[in-house]
């Protein structure tokens, strides 16, 4: 990884912590809005690696604070599908190329973006009857999705959870729980595959203060903005920064 210079350090220790709070007020999101910022500055083999460790760790913030809230027993129903998805997704992040990676990835981000945007308005939620025949399909692109773009899984966990209609704190660390067991398999496969050299692991901690502000952030914040408003600007974002991925 080449040296990056004062400006790009600054702008990659904002877009970490940016991404904590992000995630520490919705539950989920850290890494769509950590992997594409960072990915404008340094290879995607290297970021997606390092930022699964990071929301690792980030997690724990929520767990010790409403562990008791997790919804287990759907946590249990969608696990086995989810792992079958990081296998798939394990394979194709060790195949391609990181070109092609970073611009498939501006092009999915995109398509997140247009999801928050949608979300915006009015939160999306199916019958649950609908959800439950669904949840294996749901479950398995989360992960496959997750592993090769380092994030994006959750809006398909929250399209399943919506349909249970949980209260807002259960909701949000249970989605963090579920990505959390994700990204721990992924990170063994990222070992596993030989993607955690010098570099990702440089950026690991260098990072890990800047999780630690982001996070801290993300929880003061919960519940004392619009949800709507919230979105919306992550939408924007998003949309931005996948067009510059694309064309990098």
């Amino acid at each position: 990884m080449d040296a990056l210079g004062p400006l790009e350090l600054i702008a990659a220790a904002v877009a970490l912590m940016a991404a904590y709070a992000v995630r520490g007020t919705a539950g989920f999101g850290g890494q769509t809005v950590a992997v594409p910022l960072l990915t404008l500055l340094m290879p995607i083999t290297i970021v997606v690696p390092a930022v699964t460790v990071l929301t690792v760790v980030s997690s724990v913030v929520h767990w010790l604070q409403d562990w008791s809230k997790i919804a287990w027993r759907e946590i249990a129903r969608l696990m086995p599908f989810t792992l079958l998805g990081v296998l798939i997704g394990l394979y194709l992040f060790d195949r391609f190329d990181p070109r092609t990676l970073t611009r498939a990835l501006g092009i999915f981000v995109m398509l997140y973006a247009c999801f928050a945007l949608m979300s915006a308005s009015r939160p999306v939620a199916a019958p649950l009857r609908l959800m439950r025949r669904l949840g294996p399909v749901l479950s398995a692109t989360a992960g496959a999705i997750g592993t090769v773009f380092g994030g994006g899984a959750g809006p398909l966990y929250v399209i399943y959870l919506n349909s249970l209609r949980l209260e807002k704190d259960c909701f949000r660390v249970t989605i963090t729980t579920i990505l959390t067991f994700q990204a721990v398999v992924r990170v063994a496969g990222y070992w596993r595959l030989g993607f955690y050299d010098g570099s990702a692991l440089y950026l690991i901690a260098a990072g890990f203060p800047m999780m630690l502000i982001g996070a801290r952030l993300g929880h003061a914040l919960a519940g004392r903005i619009d949800q709507g408003r919230f979105n919306l600007g992550v939408g924007v974002l998003l949309m931005v920064i996948g067009a510059g991925l694309v064309f990098k």
